[in-house]
């Protein structure tokens, strides 16, 4: 089955959504259409494992970043966290693009909550020891926050094609800015 989802990924990265028929997955993954829905009844439902796949490799990356960095300055921990939401737009902005679209239509939040709460708490983890230690509170509120703030503007600015490094060096300065922000405030 995986190499059916494999397939999938590598046409949706290449032909976006409309390239994705299960016609083409077959044919790519070197199978007949009716073994296909022994695996997959539908189209959404291979652009469910699709999803979930990638999740699962997000997570396991921010995971595996957020365990490099651990004790590392600020600035250097949430770098290589902006370095890694950036590789994932940049280098497969179609995907990207496509599987944010998808997770909305298909409305998978709830199926998706455990893996975002596993990156949110990876987050936490590095951001924790930033700020103050009474707030634990605003630690997760602002593990959130840069997930958010991260990603928008990182998918905007692949969106609209801005090069790599300027839209690091922009990000960089409002997650920085914003973390800033939530050392200095009162709870």
């Amino acid at each position: 089955m995986e190499w059916i989802v494999e397939g999938a990924t590598r046409i949706l990265a290449a032909d976006g959504l409309t390239g994705l028929t299960t016609n083409r997955v077959a044919e790519v993954a070197g199978i007949s259409v009716g073994s296909l829905y022994q695996y997959f009844p539908n189209k959404d439902a291979i652009v469910v494992a699709i999803i979930e796949r990638a999740q699962r490799e997000t997570v396991a990356a921010v995971e595996a970043v957020a365990a490099q960095v651990q004790g590392a300055p600020l600035a250097d921990s949430v770098a290589a966290l902006v370095d890694l939401a950036i590789a994932a737009q940049y280098d497969r902005s179609r995907l990207a693009a496509a599987l944010d679209h998808e997770e909305q239509r298909l409305e998978l939040g709830a199926a998706l909550a455990p893996g975002h709460e596993r990156v949110r708490a990876a987050i936490a983890s590095v951001i924790g020891g930033h700020l103050p230690p009474e707030t634990p509170d605003l630690v997760l509120e602002a593990a959130d926050d840069l997930f958010l703030l991260v990603r928008s503007m990182v998918d905007h600015a692949g969106a609209a094609g801005l090069p790599r490094d300027q839209t690091r060096r922009r990000v960089l300065r409002a997650a920085l800015g914003y973390l800033e922000a939530c050392r200095r405030t009162d709870r």
